[in-house]
């Protein structure tokens, strides 16, 4: 286990060494716009269900319809924590009702009526594009897009291709660890459903915790000259850790679209 957590370590600084982006050039329409309210759009979800013709497909459309709520509702936490004022669900209810824009209009369209009509700085989309099953792995493939409502620029466009490794027996079977146990009871949900809200929260706190500090606090424009996350990510959770890395346009696509 200790092997493990040295190795996640050091791939982890690796990353950081060999990537050059900046903070202020990678969020240079953050610093100059000062987005201070965000609105976190509905999950914009494009993973196919299976037709639950045996109990298995029925337990997997639980498992991702579980991880799709899962995944929304730990947005909040890692941009409250920069500082940012995120609107809350039932209001964001209301507002997603009262502006019933497409998944595609609110990735490309003009998102001004949302600053106008409700004070909201910027809106975040997250599209969950596919969940694979891999030789003991869960695999998602999701897409962070954040869009100023004043200019209706990207603030943010991040690609993950995101795995959990599932440690298996001789069978296959899964093996639920320690702390994969103490989640999955925590949430009251089994196994599967776990290993893949783990994953999307994880995600989540690795992406949007990188965002610079809000303007609202005395620390922003601190972190200016600290390394952005890059646009292609490939995030893996080994059971000591994370190794993370950058990853190709060309690789995200040709595995998140099969």
């Amino acid at each position: 286990m200790k092997l493990r957590i040295i190795i996640a370590a050091i791939a982890v600084v690796m990353l950081g060494a060999c990537k050059s982006e900046k903070k202020i050039n990678s969020y240079s329409d953050i610093y100059s716009e000062r987005p201070t309210t965000i609105y976190i759009a509905p999950v914009n979800d494009k993973t196919e269900r299976r037709v639950e013709k045996y109990p298995k497909d029925a337990e997997y459309n639980n498992e991702i319809n579980s991880a799709k709520a899962y995944l929304y509702q730990t947005m909040p936490v890692p941009l409250t924590k920069k500082g940012y004022y995120v609107i809350g669900p039932v209001a964001s209810a209301e507002i997603a009702q009262a502006i019933p824009m497409t998944p595609k209009q609110l990735r490309n369209g003009d998102l001004k009526s949302f600053g106008t009509d409700y004070g909201v700085d910027a809106v975040l989309v997250v599209t969950l594009h596919n969940w694979k099953d891999e030789n003991g792995k869960k695999i998602a493939y999701l897409e962070y897009q954040m869009r100023s409502t004043k200019s209706n620029v990207d603030l943010m466009h991040t690609w993950v291709l995101a795995t959990k490794q599932v440690s298996t027996n001789l069978k296959g079977d899964p093996i639920r660890l320690k702390n994969d146990t103490r989640f999955a009871k925590a949430l009251d949900v089994d196994n599967g459903t776990a290993q893949r809200c783990y994953l999307v929260e994880k995600v989540n706190d690795y992406v949007l915790r990188n965002l610079p500090i809000s303007s609202q606090r005395r620390q922003f424009e601190k972190d200016l000259y600290r390394v952005a996350n890059p646009q292609y990510i490939k995030y893996t959770w080994l059971d000591g850790g994370a190794i993370v890395e950058e990853c190709s346009e060309e690789e995200y696509e040709s595995q998140a679209f099969l």
